[in-house]
């Protein structure tokens, strides 16, 4: 449900997982990681400085409520960075 949930938001790329996590990769991630903590409340990990990884978040998944408040901070997000 959260993957495909990230995967429809525009300029968002959401790698398949089967870990308790998913690997997005977001316009701006270290602005996003930082907007959603101060903004949202929600944390998330920014590996933009592990080699091959630039541009990623890793988001771990939670209760459908956290879920939820993620993916529509993120849309919010997204849309005013496009």
């Amino acid at each position: 449900r959260l993957s495909a949930g990230l995967s429809e938001l525009p300029g968002v790329r959401a790698w398949p997982s089967a870990a308790n996590f998913v690997l997005v990769r977001v316009p701006r991630a270290a602005e996003v990681r930082r907007r959603l903590r101060d903004e949202f409340s929600v944390l998330v990990r920014d590996f933009s400085a592990v080699p091959g990884l630039e541009g990623c978040l890793r988001i771990s998944v939670g209760t459908r409520e956290e879920n939820d408040v993620l993916l529509d901070a993120l849309a919010t997000l997204v849309r005013e960075e496009a």
